[in-house]
């Protein structure tokens, strides 16, 4: 079974429990990194994978909540005025809210999957804003926040990305080809900061376990069987 996280709150948001399984060995993993990587057909693809086996299986994408993505994409940092404390405020109110979902929904599903998390904030959240992974961290305070038990960083070279995303109706205002050529080598930074131990700001992910995978030149079957592989191993 695949539920969507944001089919199953209440329009006062609360979470509907009440529909789920009880007594699960809840595992956490969130598909992170590159825009137009591959991020959400490898999502999908291993809710299905997952679910084909008897699991129940829960997709969230972060920010988690519309209306706040909304306002993300429309109401701050427009026409060249930058408010990056602002934005960084919502990102790391939307990690919170995220955060608060995850912790009621242990051991109520057996997998929660969700595309970008907290950790993004250290990625392309570094290369939105121009800032260090210390003025971020202090906004966010990461400890606070539920932990994930496996990350796959997904990156592939610019002038791919743009080819897989430039006639996508849904891109938002950073995905762009200059923004791209910044974007990926923070994304591989971030997986190398993490895996090396390299910043104290990064320690809260070290528990975690991490996987990066180069899709520039790889098919979706190929991408799957690599993930699939991976989460087998360390889950």
């Amino acid at each position: 079974m695949i539920l969507q996280l944001n089919n199953i709150l209440t329009s006062d948001s609360r979470l509907k429990t009440e529909v789920l399984p009880c007594n699960c060995n809840t595992k956490y993993i969130s598909v992170t990194g590159q825009d137009g990587s591959g991020k959400t057909t490898l999502r999908n693809n291993l809710a299905k994978y997952f679910a084909d086996k008897g699991n129940t299986v829960i997709l969230a994408k972060s920010p988690c909540d519309p209306h706040t993505v909304h306002m993300l994409n429309h109401a701050i940092s427009q026409s060249g005025y930058k408010d990056w404390y602002t934005e960084q405020l919502l990102f790391s109110f939307m990690d919170g809210v995220l955060s608060n979902y995850m912790i009621q929904l242990d051991e109520k599903c057996d997998y929660f999957i969700c595309q970008r998390g907290p950790i993004d904030q250290y990625a392309h959240g570094i290369t939105r804003s121009e800032k260090s992974y210390t003025e971020i961290y202090n906004i966010q305070r990461p400890e606070r926040l539920a932990k994930f038990d496996a990350y796959i960083h997904m990156n592939c070279e610019p002038k791919v990305a743009w080819e897989r995303i430039c006639k996508d109706e849904g891109k938002d205002r950073y995905e762009y080809p200059e923004y791209f050529e910044k974007q990926v080598p923070n994304t591989k930074a971030l997986y190398d900061n993490i895996v090396n131990g390299n910043q104290h700001e990064l320690e809260f992910l070290r528990k975690s376990k991490h996987y990066y995978i180069d899709t520039t030149k790889m098919e979706t079957d190929e991408v799957m069987k690599t993930a699939i592989s991976f989460i087998n191993t360390i889950l």
